[in-house]
């Protein structure tokens, strides 16, 4: 599809009490991003092409990878703030135990630093730009549930729909983007998220962002950019590259 034929949604989600999303890597060291990567926003926007529906056999490849090859831009920016919290969690640690002590229950559970983005009742904006039609863009955006994992839960309070129009030359914008992009300094936030890898033994690429962000609290801001590929969505913008 032509740059200028690209759908975009912008969709704003209310967050239930916030969100925890480890990075792959992570063992008992379960570090939390501050904001959904793009592989989980692409993952709960495919969630309804898949609810009540049955997977099938092959279960070693994750659902987002049917739309993700059709997805240019997913990003999001906090509406509001947030905290960022490593909660001292009991999980299962057996999986990283010496052979010979597996099946040993002593060392099956332990406690974890789980990282977390606690902003109950606080708003997400997620934006999407995609080759799908509007009309199932629309029904999927409105489809999101959860962010990261099940406990996740968001409810959608406004889907917009649109043209993405492309554009060049120096933009603003509060959403993250990849840090090779020439931008200015200012309060950001790098971060490893990672490409590829949503098949059972095939490993991501870890790709650095810029996420415009005060840290302290959690809070969205705007950056300049020198982009060579970003899109206009609504009255904002998004960058690619």
């Amino acid at each position: 599809m032509p740059p200028s034929e690209l759908t975009y949604s912008r969709v704003k989600v209310r967050l239930h009490w916030g969100f925890s999303i480890s990075y792959p890597t992570a063992s008992k060291e379960k570090r939390g991003t501050l904001l959904p990567p793009p592989t989980t926003l692409v993952g709960a926007l495919s969630y309804g092409r898949f609810r009540g529906v049955d997977s099938g056999d092959d279960l070693r490849s994750s659902p987002a990878i049917s739309i993700m090859d059709k997805v240019r831009v997913a990003s999001a920016r906090f509406e509001g703030e947030g905290t960022y919290i490593e909660d001292i969690v009991r999980n299962t640690v057996s999986y990283f135990q010496k052979p010979e002590r597996k099946a040993d229950r002593r060392y099956m559970f332990n406690v974890v630093p789980t990282g977390r983005v606690y902003t109950p009742g606080g708003l997400l904006t997620l934006v999407y730009v995609t080759e799908i039609p509007e009309d199932e863009l629309r029904r999927l955006s409105w489809s999101i549930i959860r962010l990261g994992s099940k406990e996740g839960l968001v409810s959608v309070e406004d889907v917009e729909v649109g043209r993405a129009l492309p554009v060049r030359g120096k933009v603003r914008t509060s959403y993250y983007f990849r840090a090779s992009v020439p931008h200015s300094l200012g309060d950001l936030v790098y971060a490893d998220f990672w490409e590829g890898g949503m098949s059972w033994g095939k490993e991501g690429k870890l790709v650095r962002y810029a996420i415009p962000l005060k840290q302290v609290p959690l809070r969205s801001v705007e950056v300049g950019v020198e982009a060579q590929e970003a899109y206009r969505v609504g009255d904002e913008y998004v960058v690619v590259g």
